[in-house]
């Protein structure tokens, strides 16, 4: 006689159960919070809609876009979204019995470390207690930090937007009064819902400024969604956001104009030395000029860079350039701080604050790949998106 959906799912809670009485000592030693897994056995059978003991991608997404799950159970259902994502942990079938192991096992092991996952997600949820739009005026860029999604080619040329002119980027935003938000970005105009509180968990915080930039997020990743066939479409708009692009390309997207680009190769081929070099460094100086005193915006992205306080393969907004000082203002979306061990250079870093810092543009060149530039006077013909 086969046994009933009630029986079977009691015994998988019961076995939960067990997993996590025998598995105490490894969470204690592990830091997992037992809140986290007090929520998934709390909740996993609501969570799973069709009743298979397995939470599957799509159930996840399901969860993220309702509204209904707020607060722990939020957080928890964030940091299950994000560790399915990895590209680089295979996780098994996310079940009553896997979840609690995979919670307690060290990160180091190959797990994803659902723990600090979970306290993440629970710091945005309490750093997002305003809702509103805009919480105090117009848009900072001070209390812009990138989330966990790999987004940061779409927050920096938002935060050189920012920078120029903060009345433009609120005027990207329109509420329409039921709850959902038209979002412009460029010539298209995107239509997109408040963000849930999974969506905050794992978007960029604002420092309780109000939710424009987790609606600009979700825009841009449900345009890139539209934008593709719908074979190739990402299973949520945070997912196509997820998979990364062109801070170039983003540039052209929200502006509406096209760009150009100005490759820093020139800099790491030994062959181009001497006059040449010198030539390619004051043709950028002199593009940085232009752009900076005619309030063009402008993004740059690292390669693998080895010099402290950069991050590795990451988009940055160029805020300025002084042609006094041969050296460009950067913001880097994470919005943190640093403060090198020495003197200010490429061995060292560079002293950071709310994301800002200065390096010159010979030390520029050296540690990222290259450069977009807005212009204004070149509207775009077609839609940029997907990269």
């Amino acid at each position: 006689m086969k046994p009933s959906y009630r029986i079977t799912q009691r015994a998988r809670l019961l076995t939960a159960s067990l997993a996590l009485a025998f598995a105490g000592f490894a969470i204690a030693e592990t830091n997992a919070p037992p809140a986290f897994l007090s929520v998934v056995t709390a909740h996993f059978a609501a969570w799973d809609r069709n009743h298979d003991g397995i939470l599957a991608t799509d159930e996840l997404d399901a969860l993220v876009a309702d509204p209904r799950v707020a607060k722990q159970e939020a957080a928890a259902v964030a940091a299950l979204k994000r560790a399915s994502r990895s590209r680089t942990i295979k996780l098994p079938p996310l079940t009553l019995e896997s979840i609690p192991a995979l919670a307690t096992n060290k990160p180091d092991t190959g797990s994803p470390d659902l723990a600090r996952m979970y306290r993440e997600g629970m710091t945005r949820l309490g750093n997002a207690t305003h809702r509103e739009l805009f919480a105090s005026g117009l848009p900072k860029l001070e209390t812009i930090h990138q989330g966990k999604l790999g987004n940061c080619f779409c927050l920096a040329p938002l935060g050189a937007m920012v920078h120029r002119n903060p009345k433009q980027v609120a005027d990207l935003f329109t509420a329409r009064g039921d709850g959902t938000y038209r979002v412009q970005l460029g010539k298209q105009a995107v239509l997109v819902t408040s963000p849930t509180d999974a969506e905050l968990a794992m978007t960029a915080s604002n420092e309780q400024d109000g939710i424009w930039v987790n609606l600009y997020e979700k825009a841009v990743g449900q345009a890139r969604n539209e934008a593709r066939p719908p074979a190739e479409r990402a299973g949520s708009a945070l997912d196509a956001l997820a998979r990364g692009g062109s801070a170039g390309t983003m540039l052209a997207l929200i502006t509406g104009h096209e760009i150009t680009r100005f490759s820093f190769k020139f800099a790491k081929d030994p062959a181009v030395a001497g006059k040449e070099r010198e030539a390619k460094l004051k043709e950028l100086s002199d593009q940085l000029a232009a752009a900076a005193a005619a309030g063009r915006l402008m993004t740059c992205g690292t390669l693998k860079t080895t010099t402290p306080g950069l991050t590795p393969n990451h988009a940055y907004a160029v805020l300025d350039y002084s042609a006094k000082t041969d050296a460009v203002t950067l913001w880097n979306p994470h919005g943190g701080k640093f403060s090198p061990k020495g003197d200010p250079g490429l061995k060292n870093g560079y002293p950071e604050k709310d994301g800002v810092f200065e390096l010159p543009v010979r030390d520029l060149v050296q540690q990222f790949s290259g450069m977009a530039f807005e212009v204004p006077e070149a509207p775009l013909h077609e839609n940029p998106i997907p990269p």
